[in-house]
């Protein structure tokens, strides 16, 4: 029982002891009720008190056993019999130690006396530990991001920017801030585009690599496509901007040359 004692001071585990299992009767389960606490997983049973007296004659036979069944093996997870055949009755304390065994193996007790003779004020006490049993708690897994730029079936969509640039030197030449903008539209679409080829490429083809694999194989048939676009009116307009511009440029120069004259 000293080492007992000195295991309760255990700051990971609680131990404690039931109430008085055959306050009752003989027979007893093994519930909250009885023990004072839950039996869930992580209560063990340390060891079985017990006490009562025994009423009979000297010569007379008689047994005592106090017992458990076993809930999970059958048979018994603990019993103890005091045999009190030629002996006086008396007034008798046990503690039996029977290590920490899970409260699910524990059913249901009782006192079974055998021969001629009686038990009075019987106490059955177990003594407990309980330690919370540790939840393993897994992570999801983490599903990987989606890169079209680190996708093998995308395919990038090609741009011709020389052109692009050359239709911007073209729209620097008409007259108002208006005529800028359209330009400015077409490269943001352009780009709005090749990022959106990026991705749809790469997602249509891992779905269907090989219907994708064909549709690349496949070849336009044609010689030269030739310019379509048509300059509306015929006449291309000076840049009057671009004239004041240079206007200002020159008597901005003209100012800083006359501070060295």
């Amino acid at each position: 029982m000293a080492a007992y004692s000195a295991a309760s001071y255990s700051s990971d585990a609680i131990y404690g002891y039931s109430n008085n299992a055959a306050a009752g009767g003989s027979s007893w389960s093994m519930s909250e009720s009885v023990l004072g606490v839950a039996p869930v997983p992580g209560l063990d049973i340390s060891g079985v008190l017990y006490r009562y007296t025994a009423v009979k004659e000297r010569p007379d036979d008689f047994t005592v056993t106090i017992q458990n069944a076993n809930a999970i093996d059958g048979g018994y997870v603990f019993r103890e019999t005091d045999d009190w055949s030629g002996r006086t009755g008396q007034t008798i304390v046990k503690s039996i130690p029977v290590g920490y065994v899970p409260i699910r193996f524990w059913g249901d007790g009782e006192i079974v006396t055998t021969g001629v003779g009686s038990v009075e004020d019987p106490a059955v006490v177990y003594t407990y530990r309980y330690i919370e049993p540790e939840i393993e708690q897994t992570a999801p897994p983490i599903p990987a991001l989606y890169s079209a730029l680190d996708d093998p079936y995308a395919q990038p969509a090609e741009v011709d920017r020389e052109r692009l640039k050359s239709d911007e030197d073209e729209s620097k030449n008409k007259d108002d801030d208006k005529d800028e903008e359209p330009l400015e539209k077409a490269l943001a679409a352009s780009d709005a585009d090749l990022s959106m080829a990026v991705g749809q490429t790469g997602m249509i083809a891992a779905m269907n690599p090989v219907t994708m694999h064909n549709y690349y194989a496949m070849s336009i048939p044609g010689g030269v496509y030739q310019e379509t676009v048509i300059l509306q009116g015929g006449e291309i307009k000076d840049n009057r901007r671009a004239f004041r511009s240079m206007a200002n440029d020159r008597l901005h120069t003209e100012m800083v040359g006359s501070q060295w004259k």
